[in-house]
């Protein structure tokens, strides 16, 4: 994969992927953190539903808009 950047809406199903940063506003930004996109965190898409994502992330199944998940960049 190299420096290629993508957006956890544009991943693929069953891959693991790390955050590399955050691209929303503070506001929304500080929501992804708290549900655990920080960087360097380790995700794992689980299932793409409707343009929805759900993914694992530090231990826990977390389903996102595609909205959303446009803001972690990967």
């Amino acid at each position: 994969m190299g420096d290629e950047v993508m957006v956890l809406s544009e991943v693929k199903k069953n891959g693991v992927y790390h955050v590399k940063h955050l691209d929303g506003s503070d506001d929304l930004n500080r929501h992804l953190e708290n549900l655990g996109f920080v960087p360097g965190e380790s995700v794992t898409v689980v299932s793409r539903i409707a343009g929805n994502v759900i993914v694992n992330v530090k231990g826990s199944r977390v389903a996102l808009s595609s909205e959303l998940a446009r803001n972690i960049v990967i």
